[in-house]
């Protein structure tokens, strides 16, 4: 639907201009959250700070979702895209149950690309 295309491009457009409040009606209460090799089941304001610190060091010049993907049963969705920054380019693995929208996101990955 076109809503939720809106929907996740809002979500994705927030993490690029690095806007915090955007992105955080998106996500669950607890999300597991990876920067490298640290993986954590964080609280959604930890994750928020975590991330918005990474995106301080790194700031972002693009964002493109190079894949994406589906469960069989459709509880839940994957995005890949591609953070370019300032720094360095990274892989950013979005994962949702269900179409990215309200509370649905709960677990972001950030890894080298």
């Amino acid at each position: 639907s076109q809503a939720f295309g809106q929907t996740e491009a809002n979500f994705f457009n927030a993490i690029k201009s690095g806007d915090m409040a955007s992105m955080e009606p998106y996500m669950e209460d607890n999300i597991d959250f990876c920067l490298f090799e640290d993986q954590q089941i964080m609280t959604k304001k930890s994750a928020l700070n975590k991330f918005k610190t990474f995106l301080n060091d790194h700031k972002v010049l693009s964002i493109d979702v190079i894949h994406k993907g589906t469960s069989k049963n459709k509880s839940s969705q994957y995005k890949v895209a591609k953070l370019t920054t300032s720094t360095d380019t990274f892989r950013l693995f979005v994962y949702a149950s269900g179409e990215i929208g309200a509370k649905t996101v709960k677990e972001i990955r950030i890894d080298k690309f």
